[in-house]
This record gives structure tokens, sequence and C-alpha cells, in this order.
């Protein structure tokens, strides 16, 4: 993963005040490996197309030049929330994918899952 797609994953659940774990704390390098080699090719290229659009067309909805890596950590935040809530389908949809997948490996921390009260089995 290069330093752009992870200023975008970064935006998406970063680590502030309110949840200190954020998505590479809760170990997204490792389920991002272990994701490459074992999810379905077609889940593997709708999550490169999601950081492609992330990293290329998210700032642009904000109307900022990409890659969103030059942007600060707020507009970062607002490039992703423009991404996610837009009104093209395709790119509210590859938005979904990010979260999708960065959510398989964030709820599965257990940090996580107690910072939000997830009841223990």
């Amino acid at each position: 993963m290069n330093a752009r797609q992870r200023a975008a994953l970064e935006a998406l659940l970063p680590a502030d005040p309110a949840m200190p774990v954020g998505l590479f704390d809760a170990g997204f390098s490792e389920f991002y490996a272990r994701f490459r080699a074992e999810a379905s090719p077609g889940m593997r290229v709708g999550f490169s197309a999601a950081l492609w659009a992330a990293v290329w067309v998210a700032p642009l909805l904000i109307g900022s030049l990409p890659p969103i890596s030059r942007l600060a950590p707020d507009d970062r935040e607002r490039a992703m929330e423009a991404l996610v809530s837009s009104r093209v389908y395709a790119l509210r949809q590859l938005g979904l994918v990010l979260k999708a997948v960065a959510s398989f490996c964030y709820g599965a921390d257990p940090r996580v899952r107690d910072a939000i009260g997830f009841p223990k089995p």
C-alpha cells in the first residue's frame, strides 16, 4: 500500500480523542495482506477501484486537486465524506466498498469493540 492510499484510509477511520484507535492502529496493514491473498477477485478489484477513487476523485469533489495525500487531515476527511455521499451512484458505491472492507478489520479489533460497547461473547 502506498502513502496516497494510506492517507485515504486514515481519513476514513482516523484516531482522535473520541476513538483513540485508528484504522492502522487496529492492524489494517496485516489485514490488507490477508485480504489480498484470500478475498475473491471481484472484491479485490472493487477495493482497488475504491482506493483509486478515494485518492484521485475524492479531492475533486471538494474542489481540491488530487491526490488526497496533498490535503490537510480535515480536508481529507471532507473529501472522503464527499465520496460516500456523492450524487453519482458509482462513486457512492465505491465509497461504501472502501468503508465495508476497512470496517471488517476495524470492527474485529477488541479495543474498538470495547470502546463502542460491543458485548463480549
